[in-house]
């Protein structure tokens, strides 16, 4: 039996700042800022329940990533940086960068590799949901980011296979 996801909370809501170009910064700090445009003011910690296991980790402030990689011919689902898209984007982010350290150290590889993403797929559309986007979204977008994670990105799950 495949493993359902039943709730996705945080201790406080996360508060995510856009990261502000100044004129004093380096050109590879632009560089980063320009492709991490998002940054989270506190840490947030993520409590995610499902029908066999509950865990938790913790996002640290100051954490950065680049908002949902929505290709530009689904900008008809919307577009990349909007806000309902932010939190779902920096879960599924983090859980990615930091993959062998959620499935190593905080899931004690309890589960395959195949289903630690199916997992953050299915994060990523609760969070979504949750953040009231409509339900055909939340699934077209989750199963652009599964499909994505499973056939165009394959060779960084081998890291986490045994």
């Amino acid at each position: 039996m495949k493993e359902k996801l039943l709730s996705v909370e945080f201790g406080k809501t996360p508060v995510v700042k856009i990261r502000v170009i100044n004129e004093f910064d380096s050109a590879a700090l632009v560089k980063n800022k320009k492709r991490y445009p998002f940054e989270l003011v506190k840490s947030a910690t993520v409590k995610i329940a499902t029908n066999a296991r509950k865990f938790a980790f913790t996002i640290s402030r100051g954490y950065c990533w680049n908002g949902a990689d929505i290709p530009r011919p689904l900008f008809l689902v919307g577009q990349s940086k909007e806000n309902h898209y932010l939190i779902a984007s920096m879960v599924h982010d983090y859980m990615l960068e930091y993959k062998s350290v959620i499935y190593n150290g905080v899931l004690n590889r309890e589960i395959s590799a195949e289903d630690y993403r199916r997992l953050t797929t299915l994060i990523f559309r609760e969070i979504l949901k949750n953040h009231r986007t409509n339900t055909i979204k939340a699934n077209v977008m989750a199963g652009a980011v599964d499909w994505f994670q499973k056939w165009l990105n394959r060779g960084q799950w081998k890291v986490l296979k045994k």
